[in-house]
């Protein structure tokens, strides 16, 4: 009878410490906007060029159609890696501008990346 709960107390014990480190798949829903992404988009750039860099935006206004945003997050088990909500702004058929629209703590400093990337491309 003692041998049988010690092991049934080792038994549970055991699973338990287990079952706590379980490998959490992380999970990606909407656009995830990379930093390379955001290098590449200039002013001027056609919408078919914008889409191909950024793929469909999640959102298109079907009244405004020179807006388009890209809305995503990243998580990993209940842990939100990553915000992403930019905005994209057209004038007629070229791209005019882009804004991030979350500051959080989990987004990276994208804005700051992007530009020291377009510095070095530019000066290439």
């Amino acid at each position: 009878m003692k041998f049988t709960l010690l092991i049934t107390i080792i038994t549970i014990f055991f699973l338990n410490s287990c079952a706590s480190s379980f490998y959490q798949v992380p999970i990606a829903q909407g656009n995830i906007v990379s930093i390379e992404m955001l290098s590449k988009l200039e002013k001027g750039l056609t919408k078919a060029q914008v889409q191909y860099i950024m793929g469909t935006p999640s959102i298109k206004d079907p009244f405004d159609s020179s807006k388009w945003d890209y809305i995503g997050y990243e998580i990993i088990g209940n842990e939100l890696l990553r915000e992403i909500h930019y905005s994209l702004y057209f004038q007629g058929e070229k791209l005019n501008k882009w804004i991030k629209k979350i500051d959080s703590d989990s987004n990276e400093d994208v804005s700051g990346i992007t530009e020291k990337l377009n510095k070095e491309k530019s000066e290439e």
